[in-house]
């Protein structure tokens, strides 16, 4: 649908175009209303000079702009938004006349809003093409001045139209490309007409072999009479920058392993590395520029984004456009991209716990490892049903009977020599009765088997320096007294987790202190929970692989969130497409994945289920038999009880029958 001009609300004519007419006069007539008192204010006349002379170029410029507009601002949901800017009120109606022109040879076509400077802030949707008429460069300062990189997309399409000669066009020209080059405004045409009835369309170069960050001006093309050929030069070409001529790019960053290193040369030169640095060298080879890299001032790393002036770090050197772009592990947010301007997501982390290695086994807990839980249950089961069964037939004379059938009446103390037998014992009375002697026959082979498997595998397990496995899950973490330590940054993950908060402690900005924190939960810190990204604890993990080392960073098998990571840019910055174009490809041909891989370990799977110690076997330590040992103390104290009690049972005649019984 096409919109007619607006400065409150659009208003809608496509059924009816006469109601065009009847808008735009009561524009006319509201804009009259209100800039007339500023223009008596500022003392400029109501009529100016020879009018036939200054309307000339009204008549040549609608057609030419409306075959600009249609050819390329038509988008299916951004509107062209049109300024115009006179000094007197015939030059405001020249060029109400020429938007008149220009909205009926498109209508139906496009959406055209018309633009109030004053009243822009107020606007929550960027504008990204726009159309400025101007009676001089002043007229276009005064425009200009009131556009702010939050309202108006500087990276979009601009066209600005002279409605007048200037007989100082050198002059003016370099201070109009100056001011639109300030505000990085380079997808930007400037439609000039001269007295033989040509259009000229003037552009500007940004960068040049011999002019770095410095305008220079230069002719697109000519449209004799304002006549549009139907094969002319692309005015807007969507390649508008392709290369930045070895000029130098400020780039902000820190180390933050293994997104980027801080690699110091001699000659005082700081050097990019890591695989983010590794990105950054590719782009610049490609693009063709240089790279300057301030680091973060006081080592703030990230820093705090807020608005203006309330900014740290890194944040606060692109926001200060102090620097053209910053990288450094920098992830995408909301309170970011509401003051800066971020490039294509170019990697995607996760964010997990790096949590400390599981608490080891004891010396008698060591003992119970060579069987797993459902083995020492079963062979419970079966002790419990020997001892159910000698209980049983050990009480009155009918059980007595079925004693001797069971395991003979010469058999004394059964349960004891069960589990004498179980651990390795010899017999010492034998059944007379076949059934109770096969009994017997079976009992040793299952009691062979079990302590042959057992011993077998006790002699690895003791060994082994075997830790119980990791925390694996958040709520785990929550049920023990772990600390958690992140950089303040990290809070906001946990916004719906405010019982997180009371056990924080935040870790000071400093040279790749975050890195320093996720490799000493290797074997340094035991009390604590790191928040970090998983390439930090695959990067470490690697090296200590490499280095030998026998303990490696565990994680949290549930991550935290996503966390993608991207290039930051000011909000006037237009290097975002140029840089997004060369991202894009470099990501789709698998590249940045193989930069990624060369610098982590990230099979934290295997990494859980790692044995701590591996290579040749070791002899026997006494240490190793400590948890044997720590069992013949405890079965010593237990005789010397017993012994107690039979001392103590030749003056009661209750504990007595009680040891008769457990005898029996």
């Amino acid at each position: 649908m096409f919109k007619a001009l607006r400065t409150n609300a659009p208003r809608s004519w496509s059924a009816h175009k006469s109601s065009v007419f009847h808008t735009m006069a009561l524009r006319l007539v509201t804009t009259l209303l209100t800039t007339m008192p500023l223009i008596r204010a500022s003392g400029v006349p109501l009529e100016c000079g020879d009018r036939s002379n200054q309307n000339q170029p009204m008549t040549l410029l609608p057609e030419l702009i409306s075959s600009v507009l249609m050819r390329y601002f038509r988008h299916p949901y951004q509107p062209v938004q049109f300024y115009l800017a006179a000094n007197s009120v015939v030059h405001w109606r020249a060029q109400w006349d020429v938007v008149g022109l220009v909205l009926r040879r498109t209508s139906g076509h496009c959406t055209v809003v018309y633009g109030n400077v004053e009243d822009q802030h107020g606007q929550q949707h960027l504008r990204t093409q726009a159309i400025l008429l101007g009676e001089d460069v002043d007229a276009f300062e005064r425009l200009l001045a009131n556009f702010s990189p939050t309202v108006n997309d500087y990276s979009g399409r601009y066209l600005l139209v002279l409605t007048t000669r200037n007989s100082k066009q050198n002059i003016e020209w370099h201070r109009l490309f100056t001011l639109l080059w300030l505000r990085h405004i380079v997808h930007v045409n400037v439609l000039l007409t001269t007295a033989n009835g040509t259009v000229q369309v003037y552009s500007y170069e940004p960068y040049s072999p011999n002019h770095c960050g410095r305008p220079v001006l230069k002719l697109v093309t000519a449209f004799p009479g304002g006549i549009i050929r139907k094969r002319h030069r692309n005015l807007y070409p969507r390649r508008r920058l392709t290369s930045l001529h070895n000029c130098t790019l400020q780039v902000g960053s820190f180390e933050a392993k293994p997104y980027t290193f801080l690699e110091r040369k001699v000659d005082g030169y700081t050097e990019l590395g890591g695989f983010e640095g590794d990105l950054l060298r590719l782009l610049a080879h490609r693009l063709q520029f240089r790279v300057n890299v301030t680091e973060s001032p006081h080592q703030v790393q990230w820093g705090v984004m807020g608005p203006p002036g309330n900014s740290t770090g890194t944040m606060q050197l692109v926001q200060d456009d102090l620097v053209d772009l910053v990288i450094a592990c920098m992830a995408l947010d909301v309170t970011r991209s509401n003051y800066l301007k971020a490039g294509w997501a170019h990697y995607t982390s996760r964010i997990l716990f790096a949590v400390p290695q599981g608490r080891q086994y004891s010396a008698f807990e060591k003992l119970f490892r060579p069987f797993r839980f459902d083995i020492w249950a079963g062979l419970g089961a079966v002790l419990g049903v020997v001892a159910t069964v000698v209980g049983l037939l050990s009480c009155g004379q009918r059980a007595r009977t079925w004693r001797g059938f069971i395991y003979g009446p010469s058999v004394q103390m059964p349960l004891l020599r069960a589990l004498y037998l179980l651990w390795g014992g010899t017999v010492v009375t034998v059944p007379r009765r076949n059934f109770a002697r096969s009994l017997l026959v079976l009992w040793l082979w299952f009691t062979f088997v079990l302590r042959t498997l057992y011993q077998g595998s006790l002699y690895l397990y003791l060994q082994r320096s075997a830790t119980y496995p990791p925390i694996a899950t958040i709520d785990e973490i929550q049920r023990t007294t772990l600390h958690y330590h992140m950089v303040n940054i990290a809070m906001r993950f946990f916004v719906d987790r405010p019982e997180i908060k009371r056990r924080t402690q935040f870790i000071p900005p400093g040279l790749d202190t975050l890195g320093d924190q996720v490799a000493g939960m290797a074997s340094r810190y035991r009390d604590r929970v790191v928040v970090c990204p998983q390439d930090m604890v695959a990067y470490n993990n690697k090296l200590s692989r490499l280095q030998g080392a026998s303990e490696l960073i565990q994680v949290t098998r549930e991550s935290i969130t996503l966390f993608p990571i991207t290039i930051y840019y000011p909000k006037k910055s237009f290097l975002t497409q140029l840089f997004d174009r060369e991202v894009l490809r470099i990501v789709e041909s698998g590249l940045m994945e193989y930069w990624v891989r060369n610098y982590g370990d990230y099979d934290f799977e295997a990494n859980r289920r790692a044995p701590q110690h591996t290579g040749e076997p070791h002899k026997l330590t006494l240490q190793h038999l400590e948890g044997a040992y720590q069992l013949l103390v405890g079965s010593y104290l237990l005789t010397s009880v017993v012994f107690l009690l039979e001392l103590a049972s030749l003056r009661s005649a209750v504990l007595r029958r009680v040891l008769e019984y457990s005898m029996d």
